[in-house]
């Protein structure tokens, strides 16, 4: 047996291989693997020499260990070989790249590759995924354990088994031989999810290829809305379609709505005649209204049945509907009262559904908003509410897995906002081209280039005044930075409590919040005009410092205060005004009081 113990591929790429002459034939390139019992097996090796290649069967390698490896053939009698897509080379193929860890449920990279004897050959029996794979391979895992050991601390290995990983690409079903896709079928349709967010969409789309139906809709449920058009876009009609009808109406009517109109009409076309009228009535309703949220599968039965009719409704019913958390009650279809599943099974056999029936009904139009629908939720603690027309007709509910979605979306909106770029629309940044994150944050950073054009038109405006006294630059930056700071911490505030709908009393909120605003101008002006004089030793300079830090902070809460309620009163999303637009404002107001302050104490500072 040429392998001797056990090695890791990066401990043997690149080394010479000699042979019986003990000249060298050339230097190891890659590793052939092929499906092998019970592990993948090596069946060859890749050499290059001259930048030329060449194979060497397993069988024909006499030595193969960290220290030496060597061949029983001459140099001369080398095969030449050409790299090939049908050979599954261990370096191009496994190392580094992303694999499905089907015992821990997530996507990993392969770091290194473990390599071990068995009977004859050498089998691939785990994938290094951790910190120490890294290190060996730019020749640094001893050195790093050498200065671990100092410290008395250890680098933990971080190998998974062969036999609980599952390669993506198409090209490496032939080394799966143990992980077979059932096994990722069995994850947890979330857990695919995640892994299939984390890849590439060509190799995501593959994963999902191979799922059964049932566990292929709850994925596709959990996919962000640009991953699911593009696998369903990938899958045949018919497979689709079948997806798509095993998905709740509200889940299928979302991922039809990204889709290409020819598409979703096709679509349709493939699923049975009720479920695509039930899919068809919820796209009619926007996106962001509780229409466009709700689903139409719901349980509701007449005042008049006895609980006991009810409750056997209730398990004949509820087994095809996907969340069942109330009854409601609807008299001609209007709805009249409601009732939870723990009055319904603790009432006496006997009672009527009018007599148990909450009839103090919280509920939503089919028009409100998101926002108004999560504020109904969670002021009244429900787990879903109901969805009327104008007529008080029960459409459908929205329930609270689904306003979570909602409410995180638009987290991430306003989070983005905040930070002064554009809703990233297109999911993961690994999946889009450059030019598209370029156009998404570009336009706010030309705002910040444009603020930074007038803030230099600022300070040449006062150039007079900065020749004269040259000391007021050392502060420029100081009064820039806490004005801005002082007026985004504000701005942040304003929005977070706009959102959340929390303002009781909108002048209470604003009096309180520039209070607070002049309190902390008022303690970091004197702190900045301390410092100054002290620094400088200059008590004037102190002084104009810290009447210019208390007017710029006490104008940045003011701004800060002002843009997100007048945004909001005028229906603009209010955490646009919440980054750059402040900030930038912010240090031209900052400079300009500064320099004004300082040209009407000139005569002292002179």
């Amino acid at each position: 047996m040429p392998l001797f113990g056990e090695l890791f591929i990066s401990e043997v790429i690149k080394k010479p291989v000699f042979d019986p002459k003990g000249e060298i034939t050339g230097k190891l390139k890659d590793i052939i693997i092929v499906k092998g019992d019970p592990l993948p097996r090596v069946s060859a090796i890749v050499i290059e020499k001259k930048k030329q290649l060449f194979k060497i069967r397993w069988e024909q390698i006499n030595l193969f260990n960290k220290r030496i490896i060597s061949t029983s053939l001459i140099a001369n009698l080398l095969e030449p070989y050409a790299f090939s897509e049908e050979d599954l080379l261990a370096v191009r193929d496994i190392l580094d790249k992303q694999i499905v860890d089907v015992y821990g449920a997530k996507v990993v990279r392969a770091n290194d590759i473990k390599l071990e004897g068995y009977d004859e050959d050498a089998v691939v029996i785990a994938v290094d995924v951790g910190m120490r794979g890294i290190l060996r391979r730019l020749n640094m895992e001893r050195i790093s354990e050498s200065f671990l050991n100092l410290l008395h601390a250890r680098m933990s290995h971080n190998l998974i088994g062969w036999n609980y990983i599952q390669p993506l690409k198409p090209k490496l079903k032939t080394i799966a031989l143990t992980v077979p896709r059932q096994m990722v079928s069995e994850l947890h349709p979330a857990d695919i999810a995640e892994i299939i967010s984390k890849v590439p969409k060509d190799e995501g789309a593959h994963l999902f290829k191979d799922l059964d139906v049932e566990t292929a809709a709850e994925a596709l449920s959990e996919l962000h809305p640009e991953k699911q058009a593009y696998i369903i876009n990938s899958i045949d009609t018919e497979k689709a379609a079948d997806i798509i009808e095993e998905m709740p109406p509200d889940d299928a009517a979302d991922v039809l709505s990204d889709l290409p109109a020819e598409k979703a009409k096709e679509i349709l076309e493939h699923i049975e005649k009720e479920e695509s009228e039930d899919i068809q009535e919820l796209l009619v309703h926007e996106k962001d209204t509780a229409g466009g949220l709700m689903t139409s599968e719901f349980i509701s039965y007449p005042p008049n049945i006895s609980v006991k009719e009810a409750i056997e409704r209730f398990k004949k019913d509820a087994g095809e509907i996907e969340t069942v958390y109330y009854i409601y009650v609807d008299e001609n279809e209007k709805l009249i009262g409601v009732t939870s599943l723990r009055d319904l099974f603790i009432a006496e056999p006997s009672a009527r559904l009018a007599e148990i029936m909450e009839t103090k009904l919280i509920k939503v139009s089919k028009n409100d908003d998101v926002e108004i629908v999560a504020e109904m939720m969670s002021k009244y603690d429900l787990i879903a509410i109901p969805v009327v027309d104008e007529e008080g007709h029960i459409l459908g509910i929205v329930a609270v897995d689904d306003i979570i979605d909602v409410m995180e979306k638009e987290a991430t909106e306003d989070m983005y906002r905040i930070a002064g770029t554009s809703e990233l629309k297109f999911g993961s940044i690994e999946d889009v081209h450059p030019f598209q994150i370029v156009r998404s944050r570009l336009p706010w950073l030309l705002l910040c280039l444009l603020g930074g054009l007038i803030s230099s038109m600022v300070v040449s405006r006062f150039e007079a005044t900065l020749t004269t006294i040259v000391v007021l630059a050392a502060f420029i930056p100081v009064i820039m930075g806490m004005a801005g700071n002082a007026g985004l911490q504000v701005s942040t505030t304003m929005v977070r409590s706009i959102a959340l709908n929390s303002i009781a009393n909108h002048w209470r909120y604003i009096a309180k919040e520039l209070l607070a605003g002049l309190m902390i101008a008022g303690i970091t002006g004197i702190v900045i005009a301390i410092a100054a004089g002290i620094i400088k030793g200059m008590p004037i300079l102190g002084a104009v410092v810290g009447m210019a830090m208390f007017l710029s902070i006490s104008t940045s809460t003011i701004l800060a205060i002002l843009a997100p309620t007048i945004a909001d009163k005028i229906g603009i999303d209010p955490a646009i005004t919440a980054g750059p637009f402040v900030t930038v404002f912010n240090d031209i107001l900052g400079l300009t009081i500064y320099f004004t302050v300082a040209n009407v104490f000139m005569g002292y500072l002179l």
